[in-house]
């Protein structure tokens, strides 16, 4: 995932979106220099966003990260809701880039399932997963339009944040 694609979706990111993107693997490591970039052509500049503009090296990865906590918000903790809050656009996005991308359904329900696997089972998704146990007896169509219901309720969520 890139800047460019919540932005696309019309989410608000900052410091802390970035923070847990990279932390819980939405974004590679580069995004931290792409948004020091996009705060210096808004005007907004100081000497640690200008040093993270030039680029992280990968070595320094966990050391930025430390640092940008700290600067920027040093009581997130990942049980807090702001951290679900940030995660949620996360998903939000991701979601809605394989709904827009994936038009096969048997391959779409497959990259759901990946992605539910990948980010720690999330409750919320269970509905339309489809090697989970359903209450009644659902088909593919069930599933995926529980899967757009699932996408409007959360674009709703993270728009208002």
């Amino acid at each position: 995932m890139e800047l460019i694609d919540l932005r696309k979706k019309q989410i608000w990111y900052d410091w802390k979106t970035i923070y847990v993107g990279i932390i819980q693997k939405f974004f590679e490591f580069k995004v931290i220099s792409d948004y020091a970039v996009e705060l210096m052509e808004k005007g907004e500049e100081d000497d640690f966003i200008t040093e993270l503009a030039w680029g992280v090296d990968s070595n320094d990865i966990q050391q930025v990260l430390f640092e940008l906590k700290n600067h920027y918000f040093p009581d997130l903790e990942e049980d807090s809701s702001d951290y679900e809050i940030e995660e949620q656009k996360l998903r939000f996005v991701s979601l809605s880039e394989l709904n827009e991308t994936v038009t096969d359904t048997d391959d779409l329900l497959k990259k759901m399932a990946e992605f539910y696997g990948n980010n720690g089972y999330p409750e919320d998704m269970v509905e339309f997963i489809n090697y989970m146990p359903q209450e009644v007896p659902t088909s593919k169509e069930d599933l995926i339009n529980r899967f757009h219901y699932f996408l409007n309720s959360e674009e709703n969520k993270v728009k208002e944040k």
